[in-house]
């Protein structure tokens, strides 16, 4: 029996390990994938700032019940997703990969050899050595990570009257919909707790001189105006130079107010590649591939998605949005298969048709084929989106079970 490992369980990792199987189902006596992720379950990324925000509406005592909800509704199970899927699953994280002998090692030890191997292991927050930041900052990267920002938001409400002030960092798509959900949470927590919601500052920290610099421009005026009518204070050339328990310092000079500082600066590859000199990195951490995605010097090995730098001949490179990582994985899975069956290998082009960004609410942004939409519908074309997502890699009743879950306990915020 051969193996094809893919190293991460996100969007790139597991569509790859799905049109695999899909695909080898006749040489499924020949061939196994073998998919290995920490987590026993794929965590659905772009609902991670909803979750950050949820409000609870009914006021369900039990903290626990609650986050057991959210939890549900953006963690799917892989033992719901692999029914009927000939994929072998390692709950576990790589901790050694020898790419000469072709086998890594599992935390508990456990060799395992692969003759093509996938890294899709996604990626971690750069703090682009800014003084504490790691140490004073939010993220939401992890549903952990996003049930602690919460409790954060929440308890900064509980026990100040006045003041309160919100810091969001990075304006690119993730800090605008953390914003802007936050945002509407603190209004939600101002009227139960009997605050004016003069008394709370919600801003968003660019260092760039404008957000979402890669949206065309019709998208990013409809996002600041949406915004701004949050009440958020959209700053851009704010640079923060450190951080510390209270407060952001910006320019090295001003001092701004934070009782709680969220990261969305930017991301990085993750500190396990920095170990191998097999493979070669580019800025932050990512994987350098060729334009079949392998990488260099490694034509038995790819990286996807996150891991990835991809550059096409025009200098552009790949974005890191989740549409991007299953291009790269289609293209990951069908040169695998070309390689194995002397086929033709597929270059990889970045193609994408467009954004959709939620803005608060029952409001997002969108613009698809070259045309800009926003409001109601563009959040109906999002959340549809979403719901396309989850028949690709779950059955249509959970599918549709879990998209309706995810609509009656989120949209509790709007």
């Amino acid at each position: 029996m051969r193996n094809i490992v893919i190293v991460g369980a996100g969007f790139a990792g597991l569509r790859t390990a799905l049109r695999l199987e899909k695909r080898l189902k006749a040489l499924h006596d020949e061939w196994r994938v073998i998919l290995i992720d920490k987590n026993s379950y794929h965590t659905f990324t772009p609902a991670l700032y909803e979750a950050a925000a949820a409000y609870n509406l009914h006021h369900i005592d039990d903290r626990q019940i609650f986050e057991g909800l959210i939890g549900g509704a953006v963690c799917l199970p892989y033992r719901d997703i692999f029914v009927r899927k000939d994929i072998t699953f390692v709950n576990s994280f790589v901790r050694e990969i020898d790419f000469v002998s072709k086998v890594l090692e599992t935390k508990e030890d456990d060799s395992i050899p692969f003759d093509y191997l996938v890294l899709a292991l996604g990626s971690a927050a750069t703090y682009f050595g800014v003084k504490d930041a790691e140490k004073c900052c939010y993220n939401i990267k992890t549903i952990e990570s996003a049930l602690k920002t919460r409790r954060r938001i929440k308890d900064i409400f509980s026990r100040k009257k006045d003041n309160i002030n919100i810091v969001v960092v990075g304006g690119g798509f993730t800090g605008i919909e953390v914003v802007a959900e936050i945002a509407i949470y603190a209004n939600h927590l101002a009227r139960d707790y009997k605050i004016d919601k003069s008394q709370i500052s919600v801003s968003l920290m660019e260092a760039g001189d404008k957000i979402l610099a890669q949206a065309h421009p019709a998208l990013r005026r409809l996002v600041v105006s949406r915004l701004k009518n949050l009440g958020i204070d959209v700053r851009v050339n704010t640079k923060i130079t450190e951080t510390m328990p209270g407060c952001v310092l910006v320019g090295g000079a001003e001092k701004c107010d934070a009782d709680i500082i969220i990261w969305n600066g930017g991301t990085k590859g993750p500190a396990l590649f920095e170990k191998f000199e097999e493979i070669e990195l580019g800025k932050r951490g990512r994987v350098i591939v060729d334009e079949f995605m392998r990488v260099r010097y490694n034509k038995n090995v790819f990286a996807i998605g996150d891991n990835a730098l991809f550059v096409d001949e025009s200098g552009s490179e790949a974005p890191a949005t989740v549409f991007i990582a299953g291009q790269q994985a289609d293209i990951a899975a069908h040169n695998i298969l070309a390689d194995i069956r002397g086929g033709n290998m597929k270059k990889y082009k970045i193609y994408l048709p467009g954004y959709a960004t939620s803005v608060g609410g029952r409001y997002a942004v969108d613009r698809i084929f070259g045309v800009t939409f926003s409001g109601f519908f563009g959040w109906s074309v999002k959340k549809f989106i979403n719901l396309r997502y989850f028949f690709s890699i779950l059955p249509i009743k959970k599918a549709l079970s879990l998209w309706l879950r995810e609509l009656r306990l989120f949209t509790r915020n709007d």
